[in-house]
């Protein structure tokens, strides 16, 4: 007591009583304010039916969801494996549409198959027309999982 009055003399001075107290005849008639108040619960209005807003929220919610995935994916894909079509056709002198009619019909078989002709008719492929065949068609998690194998 004598170091809280060294600490904090106008602390120590104050009365320790608790400030907190139940009104007069307060539990004398609680029974009965409490069965009240549960009847008044039991008959409030039952639930409303929700409205089609709140229906079609959750929806709503999944939908911009799949939207911004698709923004974010996307659009960057798109943006930087355009540009590597573009090098490639310039590269070859093909324009986009035809570069991409080409990719599209080739299978790995196919690809494989052309690898392996060595007419003088065909042109042969050099390491980066491969390496910009496999960065168009493949992630690079695909390609990880074919060199491990």
């Amino acid at each position: 007591m004598d170091e809280l009055k060294n600490i904090a003399p106008e602390l120590s001075k104050l009365k320790k009583e608790n400030p907190y107290g139940t009104p007069k005849n307060y539990f004398d008639d609680f029974s009965a304010r409490m069965h009240t108040r549960i009847e008044q619960e039991k008959q409030e209005e039952p639930e409303k039916k929700p409205g089609i807003i709140q229906l079609v929220k959750p929806f709503l919610g999944l939908a911009a969801s799949f939207a911004i995935i698709f923004m974010l994916v996307y659009v960057p894909l798109k943006t930087f494996t355009s540009k590597d079509i573009t090098l490639v056709a310039e590269a070859n002198n093909y324009t986009d549409n035809e570069l991409l009619n080409l990719v599209e019909g080739l299978d790995e078989s196919s690809f494989f198959a052309i690898l392996d002709e060595q007419d003088e008719e065909t042109e042969t492929l050099t390491n980066d027309d491969l390496a910009l065949y496999l960065a168009a068609n493949f992630s690079a998690y695909e390609i990880y999982e074919f060199t491990e194998n």
